[in-house]
């Protein structure tokens, strides 16, 4: 220890204590640094620690009740599948996945060996479960591709009729891709252009409607044209005939992902908020509840509007910020009491509101493999507004966009799982594993392998954990659109530069990024271990009350924690950081209003023996210690997960 410098700290800790109110110029009311004796501030949405720090609440995470035992009622092979015959055998897992919910659910079961599916493949019946003989038996090969000379058309089929819901959709290859236009005759009903964060798009869809009206029902070919950077272009068309009257049924599988558990999603109107929906509430009171019943699922949402993105200073363009899920458990009047409390604001003045939304429940995908063989944007299996599904021992392959993923989901989980690689890092949002717009689910004993971003957070998720998993080669990401009150505790992120990922070993996301916004409150890192070419977390700004405690920090270049504006309220606490530079502080505050954070009993090998520099002083900095370079052993915190300890 550099006993010099120790004595200076500790004397400095009395002074910086008193300076520490030298500015409160932050731009919303403080609500999450909440102390343990400050009893009338907590809420239900509050767990205080054993440690004496107030947390969030992750007691409703994951599959309400656990991963089920889901009894097996049909096979695959029932409806004409046969592993290792190099067959397609996408219609036969449609159809027995069909017969599985007709019967009111139950699994799906498959053999061992190798099943080939040439199409995706949509499941939209609850407890329907896709169960193999074991990661390393039962193998998946997902080989939907796009001719290399032609667009095509995934749906409708040549010859068939196109209604207004009808879905048109067209596919071309995606290098270098530029633009894609859809045509019936030579009118043009749709056309999609490149963007900064198009990726590797292939797809392009309409909808029967779009033509409908403007053209008169009868026979028409439909067209796709397909330009590209170069010049090129490819066409491809099919005959169809228009029909107004037509109410089409059947729905097309969903092209997102080789397998879609996919709910309806929001349905009705939206019912307006007539006061604030307040941290903490377990009640909304709204201007109508017309079309509400006890037990329906509902959003939450407070849109983006040009009040609070000037509050937070949000340079995004687009995006999700401010949204939950929840069940109605009575309604009396115009007030609604729900199951979990809320964990932020929702104001009035921002146009809050509820809708009812329809997932789809308890489905799940179980020991087997997925491998895709083809370069298409195309993830491997996505629960779409899926509440209480899962993915449990499954191994993913190369995937085309994400391995297995959440979107629009509630008390989802993944566990016991393998992701190996991605064939697309070119971003625009691919090669992730984490929650995005997901509220209260969990990953748990998962590894990845080459990811971009992993693990991940992103556009209003919250309440979600990530936890007792290993991430190889990705860095860790608060990723965008004000992320909130999620925890990831007992992982190992072992973060590079190369497949797409920006170095840092965890790096949220900054209120100036246009195509990404700040995040939120309350974020958590919890007995991590966390090694990195850059900073070891870099935080963007606009975040209050992080809770960084029990990690360890190896980096090779940079300080342990980089806060920039409106970074504030944060406990750092019981860290080792390892800082291989020489150059570089423990902690760099960046701006004046970096305050009310807490540094105590971390430790700094090596970096410039500062604990501490920038433009903003500690509230309070107490027993943290420095040494020279050198290896040093991962903190031991009396209570090894908080999620743990919370459940119980």
């Amino acid at each position: 220890m550099r006993s010099q410098r120790f004595i200076l700290i500790l004397i400095a800790t009395l002074i910086y204590s008193v300076s520490a109110g030298q500015s409160n110029a932050v731009p919303w009311e403080r609500l999450y640094k909440i102390k343990p004796n400050e009893t009338n501030r907590m809420t239900l949405a509050d767990v205080l620690g054993p440690d004496g720090i107030v947390y969030p609440n992750w007691t409703k995470c994951g599959v309400q009740g656990g991963i089920p035992e889901v009894k097996a009622v049909v096979s695959v092979e029932d409806y004409g599948a046969k592993p290792n015959d190099a067959i397609d055998d996408s219609q036969s897992l449609a159809n027995a996945c069909h017969a599985a919910g007709e019967r009111g659910g139950g699994a799906v079961l498959m053999d061992e060996g190798a099943y080939y599916l040439d199409r995706p493949v949509t499941v939209r019946y609850d407890n329907v479960v896709i169960r193999g003989k074991g990661a390393d038996k039962t193998h998946l090969i997902f080989r939907y591709a796009v001719p290399n000379d032609r667009v095509v058309f995934y749906s409708p089929s040549a010859g068939g009729r196109v209604g207004p819901d009808t879905l048109i959709e067209m596919h071309a290859k995606p290098k270098d891709l530029a633009k894609m236009t859809i045509l019936v005759d030579e009118s043009v009903i749709g056309t999609w252009t490149r963007g900064q964060h198009s990726g590797n798009t292939f797809n392009f869809s309409r909808y029967g409607r779009n033509a409908i009206g403007n053209i008169a029902d009868g026979k028409h070919t439909l067209k796709g044209i397909a330009e590209y950077k170069n010049g090129t272009k490819l066409t491809g068309d099919i005959p169809i005939i228009l029909d107004s009257t037509f109410k089409d049924t059947d729905p097309v599988a969903d092209s997102r992902a080789a397998i879609t558990f996919a709910g309806k999603g929001a349905v009705g109107r939206r019912l307006m908020l007539a006061e604030d929906g307040k941290r903490g509430d377990t009640t909304l009171t709204l201007q109508s509840t017309d079309g509400l019943r006890a037990g329906d699922c509902i959003m939450i949402e407070g849109p983006a509007t040009d009040r609070w993105k000037a509050l937070t200073k949000n340079a995004c363009l687009w995006g999700t910020y401010r949204m939950y899920r929840m069940v109605v458990t009575d309604i009396e009047g115009k007030t609604v009491t729900i199951n979990q409390p809320l964990r932020i604001e929702f104001p009035v003045i921002d146009g809050s509101y509820i809708q009812k939304v329809i997932p789809i429940r308890r489905c799940g995908v179980e020991a087997l493999s997925l491998e895709q063989t083809e370069n298409l944007w195309i993830s491997s299996v996505v629960f779409y507004h899926g509440w209480n599904c899962w993915a449990k021992d499954v191994t993913i392959k190369k995937c085309g966009r994400f391995p297995v993923y959440g979107s629009m989901a509630k008390w989802c989980e993944i566990r016991d799982c393998v992701f190996d690689d991605a064939w697309f890092k070119g971003g625009g949002g691919t090669a992730y594993t984490g929650w995005d717009r997901c509220w209260d689910c969990l990953i748990e004993n998962v590894e990845t392998f080459k990811m971009r971003h992993a693990p991940l957070f992103q556009w209003a998720a919250s309440g979600c954990v990530i936890r007792k998993s290993v991430f190889h080669e990705s860095d860790g990401q608060w990723h965008s659109g004000w992320t909130h009150e999620n925890l990831i505790e007992q992982c190992v992120i072992q973060s590079v530069r190369d497949h797409g990922s920006y170095g840092y070993g965890m790096w949220a996301s900054p209120p100036e990024d246009k195509a990404h916004g700040p995040n939120g409150p309350r974020n958590v890192v919890y007995n991590c271990d966390v090694s990195s070419p850059r900073a070891g977390l870099w935080m963007g700004g606009m975040n209050e009350n992080w809770l960084i405690l029990h990690n360890r920090f190896t980096v090779d270049s940079g300080p342990g924690v980089f806060a920039k504006p409106t970074s504030f309220d944060h406990i750092i606490k019981d860290n080792v950081f390892i800082l291989k530079d020489g150059t570089s502080p423990m902690v760099s505050l960046t701006a004046p209003d970096c305050i009310g954070i807490e540094l105590i009993d971390n430790k700094l090998y090596g970096g410039n023996g500062h604990i501490v520099s920038g433009k903003a002083k500690p509230a309070l900095l107490q027993n943290n210690e420095d040494f020279p370079l050198g290896s040093a052993s991962r903190p031991v915190p009396k209570v090894p997960s908080i999620y743990e300890w919370q459940v119980r």
